[in-house]
């Protein structure tokens, strides 16, 4: 046994060594206390211990000790992976040889029980069909007439939560009420269910914290080797509530979409009328066209909505008070900029109309904050063709070739020697013409840029605009940030800590 072992171990090593000489010349290779198991690997390095720091914090550190170069590093079992972060190698991987790269097949193992084969995870005429589909739910007239009606009301709802806060004069966590605020909005938008995620309401209490410890004990997998092993037996913690969070959002979301059939299996006219969700709009035209899709599929297409729907503003919104309280003359800015909108009448949820064109404040304030912490910090894709970057880095069938917009939203060369700088004047005055979507990769680039943008943006500004007609915030004393593992740029239980006044008390 110790002999095959030894042998298994030198043949590796070998194996390594051939690979690292097909690389381009002059391409560094980062040799680190990372070690993999059955394609999963973690790190042993003791700063990260210590420190505790994000695997992508973690990355960005190397990647400034390399110079910003691309650099490659490998696994034990021979895995390897291409760090690049020049916008013209992201731009080759995400675009010009888009053809080159697929999402791979490791995490999509990792994380079929939470995605599904929904459009994040899937490839090919999956993707196209699933894209397609929702090229109609993110259109221009929905987020018109329906989603920014559901997003002023919320945000409404978020005053009344902030309201209290700071009539108690405590500190308030303001990361819990903004993941709230999205997640009522998303399933509204997707479902017209009331979940009131703001309100508390224990079923659907019961539906969003498993949706969080899915989402945070997922993550474990990429760290843990032999993960297949513990999953199928059940024999970790960690496992044991992946699959019980799994079973509690699938019964959740199989219970609203069984709504919509009638007691034959039929797509229920009935429960179409009028029926101006996402859910609802794309069955409405799948009975038209004749075409019937699986129960799972369905699940998958939406809950993978739900998902992006969720986290990218939310936590785009934690980001923005943390630097606003940074910076109070940009609250005292998009405070001027949402008393214009809102006329004088802070009472009305906002509408698209209100916002549209007219609260570039708000607009630029969320896209620095963004910038500088991407809800999606890193990106990876697999390989199937042999690739040479214009950085003359090469990609060979099977490698992993990573890139991380955390670290390309900061290069001092495209974004100036304030790029660590958060400054939201940089996106006025007509300055965002200069930064394309692969220097800015917050929301993903080329034919996969995020379909949920414009959603995104518009959730986000009418939550800052109300906010800040009636609030401004200070950061609690010795307060620090500190993001936590996690496929989302997301702060710990700590959240964002601050103490809130209303305006009218502001001269008092």
């Amino acid at each position: 046994m110790m002999l095959l072992f030894v042998t298994l171990a030198v043949l590796a090593v070998l194996y390594y060594k051939v690979r690292i000489g097909r690389y381009t010349k002059g391409i560094e290779i980062m040799h680190t206390s990372q070690w993999g198991l059955g394609g999963t690997w973690v790190v042993a390095n003791e700063v990260v211990r210590k420190e505790a720091v994000t695997m992508f914090a973690y990355f960005a550190k190397a990647i400034k000790h390399h110079g910003y170069r691309p650099f490659q590093w490998s696994a034990i079992c021979g895995k390897h992976f291409l760090v690049l972060n020049h916008p013209d190698d992201v731009k080759c991987i995400t675009r010009d040889q888009l053809s080159c790269f697929i999402k791979g097949p490791d995490a999509y193992e990792i994380l079929k029980i939470y995605f599904g084969d929904g459009i994040i995870m899937s490839n090919g005429e999956s993707w196209k069909s699933q894209r397609n589909i929702m090229s109609h739910m993110f259109s221009r007239r929905l987020l018109r007439e329906r989603m920014s009606t559901v997003f002023g009301t919320h945000a409404q709802d978020l005053v009344n939560v902030f309201r209290k806060a700071a009539q108690s004069g405590m500190v308030f966590n303001v990361q819990v009420p903004f993941y709230c605020y999205t997640f009522d909005s998303i399933n509204m938008v997707a479902f017209n269910r009331q979940v009131n995620a703001l309100g508390g309401v224990e079923d659907d209490v019961e539906f969003q914290h498993a949706f969080d410890g899915l989402q945070n004990r997922i993550t474990d997998r990429f760290v843990t080797p032999l993960w297949q092993f513990f999953a199928k037996f059940q024999l970790t913690e960690s496992e044991r509530l992946i699959t019980k969070n799994a079973g509690i959002i699938n019964k959740h979301i199989h219970k609203i979409l069984d709504s919509y059939y009638n007691e034959a299996g039929e797509i229920s006219d009935d429960a179409l009328q009028g029926d101006q969700t996402m859910t609802g709009l794309f069955l409405e035209a799948a009975k038209q066209e004749g075409t019937t899709y699986s129960r799972k599929f369905l699940r998958d297409l939406v809950f993978n909505v739900v998902i992006a729907g969720r986290d990218t503003t939310a936590s785009a919104l934690t980001s923005c008070i943390q630097y606003l309280c940074d910076h109070p003359e940009w609250q005292d800015k998009l405070g001027a900029e949402a008393k214009e909108v809102f006329n004088g009448n802070t009472q009305e949820a906002l509408t698209f109309d209100d916002v549209e064109g007219r609260s570039p404040i708000a607009e630029a304030i969320f896209l620095e904050s963004l910038r500088l912490n991407p809800a999606a910090p890193f990106n990876e894709r697999y390989c199937v063709k042999e690739v040479t970057f214009p950085s003359g880095a090469k990609a060979y069938p099977g490698d992993a070739v990573q890139w991380y917009p955390i670290v390309t939203n900061r290069l001092k060369e495209f974004w100036g020697e304030d790029a660590e700088e958060w400054d939201p004047s940089r996106w006025l005055d007509g300055k965002a013409k200069n930064y394309d979507e692969f220097m800015y990769t917050a929301f993903h680039s080329g034919p996969h840029m995020c379909i949920g943008k414009p959603l995104a943006m518009l959730e986000g500004k009418i939550a800052l605009l109300t906010l800040f007609a009636h609030f401004r915030f200070t950061k609690k004393e010795g307060f620090k940030t500190r993001v936590v593992n996690s496929m989302t740029y997301t702060n710990d239980a700590n959240g964002m800590q601050v103490y809130i006044r209303e305006c009218d008390q502001m001269t008092n």
